[in-house]
Parts: structure tokens; sequence; C-alpha cells
């Protein structure tokens, strides 16, 4: 796998999180084993993502009417980017509701060994 672009999702999926969550809000980052993949999860107490944006999230040039804290314009590419990275190293990425509030992002990525040959 290209480490680069792997910390690169994570990265965008954290920083997502804290530009669309109000000020308070608590960021969970998680990694497990599951069967054969790794699932890294970044989770929010926010406001959550309503289910028609969940189906778009993921698509180019695709913005949600929520206003940025900053005031800066989305281009609408991360969250494309993200999908891209991971389907390419053979994983998924999507987006689902946090209990009792907020969103989280999970993406996968096939387990392997490595085995160095010195």
């Amino acid at each position: 796998m290209d480490a680069k672009l792997i910390v690169q999702v994570v990265i965008n999926l954290v920083n997502n999180a804290i530009k669309y969550t109000p000020p308070g809000s608590h960021i969970t980052l998680s990694i497990c084993v599951e069967g054969g993949f790794v699932v890294t999860e970044v989770a929010d107490d926010g406001p959550g993502i309503p289910d028609n944006v969940k189906t778009q999230v993921f698509d180019m040039f695709y913005t949600s009417g929520t206003k940025i804290v900053d005031s800066r314009r989305s281009l609408g590419l991360g969250l494309a980017l993200c999908k891209s990275i991971v389907n390419a190293h053979g994983g998924e990425i999507s987006v689902s509701d946090a209990s009792p509030h907020g969103a989280v992002f999970r993406f996968t990525l096939p387990y392997e060994e490595v085995s160095l040959h010195e």
C-alpha cells in the first residue's frame, strides 16, 4: 500500500470531522482487524449527516449545504479522493450514523502479513 495516501485519507476524514462538527464535539479514531481487513473509523458526536446526503458525500464536486465554520469553500473533492484511494487499495469506504448522534466514516483495507527477506 502507499502509506502516504492512506495517511492522507485519515487526515481528510479527521479534518472533515473537525470542520463539520460544532466546538466541544468529540472525535474518535479507531482501528481494528476484522476478518481479512483492517478497519479504520473516524466517528464524531456532532449533528450527523442526513440520509439523503449520505448517498452523495463520496461523489466528486458534491458539497453539502452546511456552512463551514471558517467560511472556506470546499471544492467537494476530499471524500471523492478518499474513496478513489481506498478503492485502489482493494478496500471500501462508507458513512453511517453514530449513536446517539453524529457520523462514522469507516474504511477497510485488505490485511496481509509482511515478510522481510534479508
